[in-house]
């Protein structure tokens, strides 16, 4: 008896090993229909990786069903999501409405930004941000941090559930990610882990967009030395491969004439090599596509879904050997089933919460800018649903401030609920900062030059009290040092004391002659308070000072020379929700500020100067319009001689030269047109442009400062470009009054 229940017990235990092997074998692969396994690899080719979604769209007609995916760069990014079970139809129509040139810049729209983090946007400053530690000076570490990226991956896999650590062999679809240890240089096959980590280390291009970390090592573009990954695939499941290429080749000779050109031909060259390996290693069963993409670049990902068609017909033309590979109706049915049948069950999100690693930047920022917002902070809205898509939008808004390197997030399963716990990960070249710029400008008399530098010395304390010093040499000389502390970490009240030297040349015309100018010296020191936020700041203050100008009217002096001591006050009132403020295409922006000195507060001049701006712009398309117009005037005493109010130059009464124009009072309205006839790239800057301008000014003229009522009518034609060394423009002005006056402007920045 004693033997017979051990029988007993031992063929059920075989039966129960017989069973369980079953049931491993249907979790860790999708169901094999008959025929050799398939395994897919997409190769790295940045835009022209799109292609790859034309070669899916004949496999899934051609009812090839694929056992697992290997993929590069971009093609780890459409395998990868093809491979977590999303229909091609979506995955096209995702792409077809991503906006690249914002995913490709890491600041949100500029009307989202908080307005000191626009304020460089109105300086003669490089966009390029440099750290400094002592007298070391750091890069960033690419040109784009690529969190958007990220993002964007989260929302297409979110049906896989954004596990922070999963088997890739339990996707719907097997999947190997291939990236490049950029501290070993061997290359990294992923097979576990954060597949959208997976996938983003992939894409990482060196230098244009910042390495990934995963697990404490820095990860690459992964085509640096597997952009073909045909071992992969067989080493996941595959017994034959169908491997698409979109490689670029090499670049002509005729392209090696610069830096920039040698270095993209060493990184072509290396995957030049290993893609030819890898194409050798195929055998007489494998199936290579390479679709006829001819010099279309890898960076042109505005025009990419062009290629669509592009991989579909080259597919086409392999159809004789892909027919092989082709399954019933019913079995191809089967498969399908059984990849969406491997779809996890994603638990709800119950929490969002912010991480407190970061050594500088307060918390409670992050958790003020996503607390009440619905879909995001569920415990002031436990009623509402949580989405991926706001709470993205939300963290590209807060790295607008300018405190992060990029933005993060992770998923923390427990018990059945989930919990997202995002991270502001702190610029690893801060906490100080350094910008450098120039400014150049010129017309038909005189050549203006401006070089700037800037410093900022942030989160000086937990409110984010910061330390700004902005030095100006040239035509005009400048240096203002002033201490930013907020009230509150997200109030936006803020008291402001505030250094300014400045030493500025007023030049004087008569009928259109130069006869002398004044060398305007003064220090201040101002006492501000305010509040700023996305929309604006309003600033209030009081200063005092000396002023010292000094006449050089050669053997006639007009004026004469002043040294005085100030005192008065200052508001500013700026509502900035412009998308450029040199380039304006859309929104508003206005500008009013009020300066005066009080005699009775013992300044020795009393007057007022008050100024208003207005600017709209609307685009259709590539066309643009702005309209513009400039008030001022002085409310209270006439403008003394050593501050008039300035007009004259390009867009300010174009065909007079800068400053000509200058009185007690003066007006100006003007309608610009521009046509954007390309597109830089996001490092690089926003687009060049052609235009024109139709222009009127009233200005009091002469040194007398007497009431001019005449009306000047002017206009421009222009070619300009908005680059990462800031508007740069040349133009052809012509005023229409009685001396006609001409004037070609070459500007870079706004001297």
């Amino acid at each position: 008896m004693a033997l017979g229940s051990r029988t007993i017990s031992l063929s059920t235990s075989l039966t129960l090993c017989v069973a369980l092997g079953i049931l491993l074998h249907t979790t860790t692969s999708p169901a094999a229909p008959p025929g050799p396994r398939i395994g897919l690899v997409l190769g790295g080719g940045g835009a022209r990786g799109i292609a790859h979604i034309g070669v899916l769209k004949v496999l899934e007609e051609m009812r090839i069903p694929i056992a697992c995916i290997a993929g590069t760069s971009m093609g780890s990014l459409v395998g990868g999501v093809y491979a977590s079970g999303v229909p091609l139809d979506e995955i096209t129509a995702r792409l077809s409405d991503i906006d690249w040139d914002d995913l490709f810049t890491d600041d949100p729209p500029r009307n989202e930004k908080p307005f000191r983090a626009k304020r460089d946007d109105f300086e003669n400053l490089f966009h390029l941000e440099l750290g400094q530690r002592g007298t070391e000076v750091l890069m960033p570490p690419g040109s784009t941090a690529g969190y958007k990226f990220e993002f964007l991956l989260r929302e297409m896999v979110a049906r896989n559930g954004n596990f922070a650590n999963q088997d890739f062999d339990h996707l719907p679809i097997p999947y190997r990610a291939m990236a490049t240890n950029i501290e070993n240089g061997t290359s990294k096959e992923f097979r576990e882990g954060d597949l959208v980590k997976a996938m983003r280390a992939s894409m990482s291009v060196p230098g244009a967009i910042a390495p990934v970390e995963i697990d404490g090592v820095l990860y690459v573009d992964g085509g640096l030395l597997q952009n073909l990954p045909v071992a992969a695939a067989r080493g996941t499941c595959a017994d034959v491969v169908i491997v698409v290429d979109v490689g670029s080749g090499l670049l002509a000779r005729t392209e090696l004439n610069s830096a920039l050109g040698i270095s993209l031909q060493m990184v072509n060259v290396l995957m030049a090599q290993n893609v030819r390996e890898s194409i050798e290693s195929l055998g007489p069963d494998d199936v290579l596509i390479s679709p006829a993409l001819g010099d279309f670049s890898a960076a042109n990902f505005a025009e990419s879904m062009t290629l669509v068609g592009t991989g579909e017909a080259a597919a086409r033309g392999k159809a004789d050997q892909l027919r092989r590979f082709s399954v019933s109706a019913e079995d191809y049915q089967a498969w399908r089933a059984s990849v969406t049948a491997r779809l996890p069950t994603v638990p709800p999100v119950t929490e969002v919460r912010v991480a407190t690693s970061g050594k500088r930047v307060n918390p409670k920022v992050l958790e003020g800018e996503l607390a009440r917002q619905p879909g995001i902070d569920l415990r002031s809205h436990p009623e509402s649903d949580f989405s991926l898509e706001n709470l993205n939008t939300r963290l590209e808004q807060v790295y607008g401030r300018g405190d992060f390197e990029r933005m993060d997030y992770h998923v923390v399963d427990r018990q059945g609920t989930r919990t997202v716990e995002v991270q502001g990960v702190e610029k690893s070249w801060g906490p100080n900062y350094l910008k450098f710029g120039l400014g150049l400008a010129s017309d038909s008399d005189q050549t203006r030059f401006d070089a700037s530098a800037s410093h900022r010395s942030t989160w000086i304390n937990s409110l984010g009290a910061e330390w700004r010093n902005d030095l100006q040499i040239g035509y005009r000389d400048q240096l203002t040092s002033e201490f930013y502390q907020p009230f509150t970490s997200d109030s936006g009240i803020f008291i402001a004391p505030r250094l300014d030297l400045q030493r500025e040349p007023i030049v004087y015309y008569l009928n259109g002659k130069r006869i002398g100018d004044y060398r305007v010296n003064h220090a201040r020191a101002h006492l501000d308070f305010g509040v700023q936020n996305k929309y604006g700041e309003v600033r209030i203050g009081a200063f005092a000072g000396q002023l010292h100008a000094e006449e050089d009217f050669g053997l006639f002096p007009f004026v004469p020379d002043f040294d005085l001591n100030q005192v008065g006050y200052n508001v500013q009132i700026t509502f900035d929700q412009i998308d450029s403020p040199s380039f304006g295409r859309n929104g508003v922006l206005a500008q009013f500020s009020s300066f005066g000195t009080v005699e009775e507060w013992g300044s020795e001049d009393d007057y007022n100067k008050t100024e208003l701006f207005l600017l709209g712009a609307k685009s259709v398309g590539d066309h643009a319009i702005q309209l513009a117009g400039y008030l001022g005037d002085s409310l209270y005493g006439d403008l003394p001689n050593y501050d008039p109010l300035l007009l004259g130059g390009f867009l300010r009464g174009s065909g007079y030269r800068m400053d000509e124009l200058l009185g007690n009072n003066v007006a100006m309205a003007r309608a610009v047109y521009s046509y954007k006839v390309a597109a830089l790239p996001p490092p690089l800057g926003r687009g060049v442009y052609v235009g024109a301008s139709l222009e009127a000014t009233q200005a009091s003229l002469g040194i007398d400062l007497k009431s001019d009522k005449e009306i000047r009518p002017s206009a421009s034609v222009f070619v300009g470009a908005d680059t990462f060394l800031g508007p740069a423009y040349l133009a052809f002005g012509h005023a229409f009054s009685d001396d006609n006056p001409n004037a070609v402007y070459i500007l870079l920045g706004t001297p």
